[in-house]
């Protein structure tokens, strides 16, 4: 695919380091795009000269710029006002699909480490002991999957320091319409904007990026894979999720 005409631009009119006026939360969960834009803002960092917190940190060193969080598990109490943010979800149902597939072959090392819970087994023996796909949904929504969406369902989408955003609507961005109110609502100067949308557009499958951890990023894979006894179990579980989450306008789905 070719990237958008507007985005050819003269690097080196680009600013090499830059100060931001409030500190930027990304936040993700798991299998929600999370490797896709930690990537990216790794880079910006990188480009710009911007500290970078990565992941499970209690209380973030005063002065960082940007704090990735992959379960969006953020001290906002100890912040102040000082700060905005984005916050990815994506189809709780598809996070079901991805995560069943992902867990099966993945080297992340959680995966492999034995649980008493689990018949001392690792997480990905389990999922694999399993002779069907259909009863491998149904573990990964009962364990890491129903995590994960409990998360989403907890989030404060009431905070309007926060820019909300959905995974499927991100990955359709090919013209960077998203990603340049995501970065302008993120407090980035106009003169990085060019910049910032190239590390996007670079770093984004939609430009023939290739990733490990990403098999598909089509939307609705759930409507392959959802048995309607994947489909009980799912609402058994999480209710209304999918509605609440604005993927649905009812539970006639």
């Amino acid at each position: 695919m070719r990237r958008p005409g507007w985005l050819r631009f003269n690097e080196r009119s680009l600013p090499s380091a830059l100060d931001l006026e409030n500190q930027v939360l990304v936040g993700t969960h798991h299998k929600t795009g999370t490797v896709w834009l930690s990537r990216i803002f790794k880079k910006i960092c990188d480009q710009y000269a911007l500290s970078y917190i990565n992941n499970d940190v209690d209380r973030p060193k005063d002065g960082f710029d940007v704090w990735f969080h992959n379960h969006s598990q953020f001290n906002l109490s100890e912040m102040g006002q000082g700060y905005r943010g984005i916050h990815m979800i994506r189809d709780p149902r598809d996070r079901i699909v991805s995560g069943a597939f992902y867990h099966q072959t993945s080297k992340e090392e959680w995966l492999h480490i034995k649980y008493p819970a689990l018949g001392n087994m690792t997480y990905q023996e389990k999922i694999n002991s399993y002779s069907s796909f259909e009863s491998q949904l149904l573990f990964e929504m009962e364990h890491t999957g129903g995590r994960d969406i409990e998360e989403m369902l907890s989030w404060n989408y009431e905070n309007t320091s926060f820019l909300e955003l959905k995974y499927e609507h991100l990955m359709q961005d090919t013209d960077l319409v998203i990603f340049h109110r995501t970065f302008t609502f993120l407090g980035f100067p106009g003169a990085t904007i060019p910049g910032l949308l190239q590390i996007a557009y670079d770093n984004s499958l939609f430009s023939g990026f290739k990733s490990a951890h990403a098999r598909s990023g089509n939307s609705n894979q759930w409507q392959e894979h959802f048995t309607p006894r994947v489909k009980s179990r799912f609402q058994e579980l999480f209710g209304d999720a999918v509605e609440r989450l604005g993927y649905e306008g009812g539970a006639d789905w």
